[in-house]
C-alpha cells in the first residue's frame, strides 16, 4: 500500500488499516472486529462513499494510481460492514457454518491491483 494518502480524504486516514487488498483479507478483518468497530466504520464511511465513488471513477481500474488503490480497498471493506451492521446486526453470518470454513480466492481485479 502507498505512503501517500488522498489528501481529500485524510479524514478517513484512521481507516488507513482497514484498506485491505484481498477479499479474504477484508472477511477476515470483518470477523475478527467488534460490533463497535464495525458499526463506527460503517458510519464513518457511509457519508463519504459518494465522493469515494466519483474519486475513484476518474481512473480505469487497470490505470488507478497507487495512493487511490486505498480508497477503492476502503468501499470494499465498507461493503463487509455493511452487511453486517444493516443485515447480520453481527460480524458473522447468523445461523451458518461459520466463515472459518470458508476460503475465498482472489479474483481477476485483486490480482491485477495487487501486480500493478
Amino acid at each position: 500500500m502507498a505512503n501517500e494518502w488522498p489528501t481529500e480524504f485524510k479524514d478517513l486516514e484512521r481507516f488507513r488499516t482497514w484498506a485491505l487488498p484481498t477479499e479474504d483479507a477484508r472477511m477476515r478483518k470483518r470477523l475478527a472486529s467488534s460490533m463497535i468497530e464495525l458499526t463506527d466504520y460503517y458510519r464513518t464511511l457511509l457519508p463519504r462513499m459518494e465522493a469515494l465513488a466519483e474519486q475513484l471513477s476518474r481512473f480505469s481500474i487497470d490505470d488507478l494510481p497507487a495512493e487511490q488503490k486505498p480508497l477503492l480497498y476502503l468501499g470494499l471493506m465498507f461493503m463487509e460492514a455493511a452487511v453486517s451492521v444493516e443485515l447480520f446486526k453481527g460480524p458473522d453470518v447468523p445461523e451458518s457454518l461459520g466463515a472459518e470454513h470458508m476460503d475465498v480466492l482472489s479474483e481477476t481485479m485483486e490480482r491485477r491491483l495487487l501486480a500493478s
